[in-house]
């Protein structure tokens, strides 16, 4: 154990953002819904959780209507959609249980934080500062900032370089395939947080180090030791 007061410096947390700290998967599959409405695709429940789940704008944009749509396109649509999900859940953004005593005790004992997502940087800000967490982060990446998002390793590298912490002193909290699988390109430890997490995914955290409903049971102390 180490000296009470004493930084653990040369070990950091890596957070997902959507799914492992707010339980939003809902306002997403609304928002693609209502977008689809407008537009006349076919996007039901169904094929957002196969085909747009945990994927970033870009790839679902040209999914849905060419890989030949424009950069500014994609844009402009990828704008659309966030601005009916940002409309619906911001008024009701919530934490997973746990979360900021967790960031707490991390940013107590000096423990360097990181949230790393696949979602724009409007849909990270809502989340950091409807829940006031934004103080509790180092280093803030969102898909905008990377050139492939997950399940890509990309991010986490970009994450890790930019914490100047070694990727293998890292631990990464994740809910989709998508993280699993861009954790485990990495070769990075993680784990996974199920309350905000599609049920039928969790077959393919294979590599998890543990999985938990929330944050209520996790500490420093124990994150790290799965290092």
């Amino acid at each position: 154990m180490k000296d009470e007061g004493k930084t653990n410096s040369d070990w950091a947390v890596i957070f997902d953002v959507d799914g492992t700290m707010v339980d939003n998967a809902k306002f997403h599959e609304g928002a693609w819904i209502e977008f689809g409405r407008r537009h006349d695709l076919p996007i039901d429940g169904e094929y957002y959780r196969k085909n747009i789940h945990s994927r970033s704008n870009d790839i679902n944009i040209r999914k849905l209507l060419g890989e030949d749509t424009t950069d500014a396109n994609v844009e402009k649509f990828g704008d659309e959609k966030e601005s009916i999900y940002r409309q619906t859940f911001g008024p009701v953004a919530k934490e997973i249980a746990g979360l900021k005593v967790l960031l707490d005790s991390l940013k107590q004992q000096g423990v360097k934080c990181a949230a790393a997502s696949n979602s724009p940087r409007g849909n990270v800000d809502l989340v950091l500062d409807k829940l006031d967490i934004r103080n509790y982060f180092d280093v803030i990446i969102d898909n905008d900032q990377v050139n492939i998002g997950k399940p890509d390793p990309e991010i986490f590298f970009m994450t890790a370089q930019k914490l100047a912490i070694p990727p293998d002193r890292c631990v990464i909290v994740e809910d989709s395939i998508s993280g699993f699988k861009a954790a485990e390109n990495a070769e990075m430890a993680y784990i996974v947080i199920t309350a905000g997490a599609d049920s039928s995914e969790l077959k393919f955290a294979k590599h998890a180090k543990a999985i938990h409903q929330d944050f209520t049971a996790i500490t420093p102390e124990y994150l790290e030791r799965l290092l």
